[in-house]
């Protein structure tokens, strides 16, 4: 059976195996990069390294191989997720290096008679923060330990990991997701007069426990304010909330994150309400525009993201642009408008009327929306809003693959924007205010089917450019080498 209808055209994946969390995205000389946690081994676990694509629109990409792998002892587990920090006129020339930073994971097998009982959470483990640079954006020189397990508080487990580094005032900060000792997570915030020293500040807490380890931390700064995003594991599952096994979300900060020593849990804001997101990363572009990108999976095991017979699994979701609710204070997301360049054939739609898009590549925009109604992707997938819920709900089970219906309060619906590209589904609402992306596994047909129900002024869809077959046709995921890693 033909996968075609399950690939992506304007959605990064890695050509073969395994991607998650991106890493390190930057533009870099007009260049933009974006990093990936990559496994060469999937389906088996195995060390992480980081893969790289590379672009000069954000639309079409080349695929750059592996940047950063396991080679030496303090990551000889894998080279986990971190971020990228452009320092100007740093090399020898006076041109700029990109200096990379990443957390190096070492697991001690432990006791052989009582693996469980080891757990890797207070013993048996080595979390590295570590550096290296590049003068081009695609090979780095040596690597520099910068933080051992001896440099966090002692209240802390060994969990600690994904640094997120920036310069302020011409101070260099970290933040890092940590556990600790009695299972809460929060940050652990270190500053630096170089980028290499580095000092302990404060921890950064909720004001009551919040989940048990806070992965991927991030810094966003819109018009003057500042947001602490984060990535709670362990939340219970509650009526409108934190539905997926690990969440991913954002406190908006009262004042500057250099004053904060907890945040209000309460306050707490979803990115997503997908079935398929998790470890977003944020970066500010040379049009100092913020950028934010997720992965677009997770670790819900119910979940499958690569049915029989798909030699890669997880993406990544488009490049979103991060504005600021004047009235409300909150994020709104955006596809970037480098996604508009990608529109082909428009094709106008009728109230409760089936068009078909070929290819199955699609981008759908409702405007002025009037009361109730339903979006129908192949008469399988539907985006409805109805009695103040917008939502997502698969008709056949066998498209969703282990996902149920998924929807969040939504007292009125003004606009929609639905992604379609191939075996994925970005929906956009009311601005950017509420998004969902979920992973979705249809028939093998050669069209997509649409039909909508809704009162609106506008209702149109365009079939997309697909941006990356090039790229997938020819690309060749390397084999990392064997130096340094555990089989």
């Amino acid at each position: 059976m033909s996968l075609d209808a399950w690939n992506v055209g304007f959605h990064l994946r890695s050509p073969k195996y395994w991607l998650n969390d991106p890493n390190g995205l930057c533009q870099f000389g007009g260049t933009y990069r974006f990093f990936y946690q990559y496994n060469d081994s999937w389906p088996h676990a195995d060390q992480k390294a980081w893969g790289q694509f590379a672009s000069e629109d954000l639309v079409h990409w080349r695929y750059e191989g592996v940047s950063i792998e396991p080679s030496m002892y303090e990551d000889k587990n894998g080279v986990y997720s971190g971020c990228t920090v452009i320092e100007r006129g740093a090399a020898a020339d006076g041109s700029d290096v990109l200096r990379a930073y990443y957390t190096g994971n070492v697991i001690d097998p432990g006791p052989t008679h009582s693996p469980m009982d080891w757990g890797h959470v207070v013993e048996g483990r080595g979390a590295n923060q570590i550096t290296c640079t590049s003068t081009d954006g695609v090979h780095f020189g040596p690597k520099q330990i910068l933080l051992r397990n001896s440099d966090y508080p002692n209240n802390c487990s060994l969990h600690v990991r994904d640094p997120k580094v920036w310069v302020q005032d011409g101070t260099y900060y970290m933040l890092l997701g940590a556990r600790d000792t009695l299972d809460t997570g929060m940050c652990l915030l270190y500053a630096s007069p170089d980028g290499v020293d580095w000092s302990f500040v404060r921890e950064i807490r909720p004001q009551y426990p919040f989940g048990y380890m806070w992965e991927c931390p991030n810094l966003v700064s819109l018009d003057g304010w500042d947001y602490l995003a984060a990535s709670p594991q362990g939340l219970p599952r509650l009526h409108d909330r934190w539905h997926n096994r690990c969440q991913a979300g954002y406190f908006p900060l009262p004042s500057s994150i250099l004053s904060t020593q907890d945040v209000d849990e309460r306050t707490f804001v979803e990115w997503d309400h997908g079935h398929d997101f998790y470890a977003p990363q944020t970066f500010v572009d040379e049009a100092r525009r913020s950028i934010l990108v997720g992965w677009l999976g997770g670790f819900d095991r119910a979940y499958q993201y690569a049915p029989e017979g798909l030699e890669w699994c997880h993406c990544l979701t488009v490049p979103r642009l991060l504005t600021r609710d004047g009235n409300t204070g909150l994020l709104l997301q955006n596809p970037v408008p480098e996604i508009d360049t990608l529109r082909k054939e428009r094709v106008d739609m009728q109230n409760d009327v089936a068009c078909a898009i070929p290819g199955r590549l699609a981008d759908i925009v409702l405007t002025n929306v009037q009361g109730e109604g339903s979006l129908t992707l192949d008469d399988d997938m539907e985006v409805f809003f109805r009695e103040g819920r917008l939502g997502l709900r698969y008709a056949i089970p066998s498209s969703a693959a282990g996902r149920e219906e998924r929807s969040v309060p939504c007292e009125t619906l003004r606009d929609l924007r639905v992604l379609v590209d191939g075996s994925v589904v970005e929906v956009y609402a009311n601005g950017g205010s509420l998004v969902f992306s979920s992973r979705w596994f249809c028939a093998q047909k050669s069209t997509l089917s649409l039909r909508w129900t809704f009162d609106a002024a506008q209702a149109c869809a365009w079939s997309m450019e697909d941006a990356m077959c090039q790229m997938y046709a020819t690309a060749q995921a390397p084999q990392l080498h064997m130096e340094g890693r555990i089989r």
